[in-house]
């Protein structure tokens, strides 16, 4: 299968809020670029859900607040969630999640993985 992101992702496991109509969990993101996350769950909502993340991020004393939508779900045991595709990104947090990125890599000396 053909990569279709236009950005590389990074792992990461920062604390997380997901809100949609039907839900809010407090979880985990583990995977992340300027355009979208992989926010660990067991609880799942449908594709094409329209969602709010809030990230919380180490040196901010808010959290980064986007919107999004689920494109894909994992129903995967231990490490299911939801593929979220981020909508009407702000230059200034686009900059924010691209620091995330260089931030995650400088700590843990590992390279960008495109998953």
């Amino acid at each position: 299968m053909r990569e279709m992101r236009r950005a590389v992702r990074m792992r990461v496991e920062l604390p997380a809020r997901y809100v949609s109509e039907r839900l809010t969990i407090d979880g985990l993101v583990t995977d992340l670029s300027p355009d979208g996350v992989f926010f660990c769950s067991d609880y799942l909502d449908a594709t094409g859900e329209s969602v709010r993340v809030s990230i919380d991020i180490p040196w901010r004393s808010q959290p980064l607040q986007l919107h999004g939508e689920v494109r894909w779900v994992s129903e995967a045991a231990r490490i299911g969630g939801m593929g979220i595709r981020f909508m009407d990104v702000s230059f200034e947090d686009r900059v924010v999640l691209s620091s995330l990125g260089l931030a995650s890599h400088a700590e843990a000396g590992q390279g960008a993985s495109p998953t």
